[in-house]
Formats: C-alpha cells, structure tokens, sequence
C-alpha cells in the first residue's frame, strides 16, 4: 500500500463519495479490464480520456477520476479503492472479516459469528467475507486483520502432528 493510494484514497472518502459508488465504479473496470489500460495509457489524449471517464462513470467520482488521468495515477486506482474501503470501514466502525468454510453456514450461524466479533472488537458493524475453501476438509477459519482463529479440521490435524513431532 502507497502513500499515494493512501492520500488519494482519504480525499476520496472527504468527497464523501459512497460505497456503493466505489462498487460500481470496481464493477465496471473488473468487467472491462482493457478500459484501465486504456486510462493508464500514455499514448491516448487526456480530452479522450476524460471524455470517456464523463460517459461510463457518475458524477461524484468524475472528476476524481480526470485527476487521475492528470497525474498518470489510474494505475494505483485499484490500490485506491481497497484502501477507501478499509479506510470508510474504520471511520464507520465496521469490522472487515474474512469466514472461510467448507459447507456454508447458516444464518443463525453468521449471526453468532458477528455477534462474537462485535464484543470482541467493540464494533458496531461486522462485513464478512464468505470464502469456500474445500481444503480445510471441516470446520471454518476466521481472519480479521492480523489475527486468525482456526476451527478447521486441517488446522487441528496440523496442530497435532506438530504436537507429534516435538515430542
């Protein structure tokens, strides 16, 4: 992560552009990659640029945008987006985890989850991020941060061979 994306990232949170805005905008270069090169690249003309920028994206991240194209920064702008995010979730007091599970959990079960990282961390909000991963063979992990707890059954093996192996 860059200063550059950091600073860019803030100004973007003060214009107080929203989430679902940045989604969108994410949305539309994730299904047309070719159009960030196209915004990244040198031999295209600025006017052609903004033009374009003026046709596909909303208002309030048009100009933001242009900016971009100015200082020939379109490349950080995925860098960009991920630290507004996480920049708007702490400012919002949202938690950002990561559930990574073999069979889905139910909802009862997502909610017993959120419960527990609201106490834990003192949150008002809690964004999960539901990842299948068949690997684990059971159970779930849960990343937050820097921090993991692992309730898989791949991880339990792994403890216990390691437990094994030291003795």
């Amino acid at each position: 992560m860059t200063q550059t994306a950091i600073n860019y990232a803030r100004v973007l949170y003060e214009l107080s552009v929203s989430p679902e805005r940045i989604q969108e905008a994410e949305k539309i270069l994730t299904e047309t990659p070719q159009l960030l090169h196209t915004l990244e690249s040198p031999v295209v003309p600025l006017s052609q640029k903004e033009k374009a920028i003026g046709r596909i994206f909303a208002k309030d991240l048009k100009n933001f945008m242009c900016v971009l194209c100015r200082y020939s920064h379109m490349g950080l702008l995925p860098e960009i987006f991920r630290v507004y995010q996480e920049y708007y979730n702490e400012q919002n007091h949202i938690l950002s985890a990561t559930l990574y599970y073999v069979i889905p959990p139910s909802k009862d079960q997502l909610e017993g989850i959120r419960q527990f990282l609201r106490k834990k961390y003192g949150t008002e909000d809690v964004q999960l991020k539901l990842i299948e991963d068949k690997s684990l063979v059971g159970g779930f992990i849960l990343r937050i941060k820097d921090q993991e707890f692992d309730y898989s059954l791949k991880g339990r093996i792994n403890a216990l061979k390691q437990k094994l192996v030291w003795r």
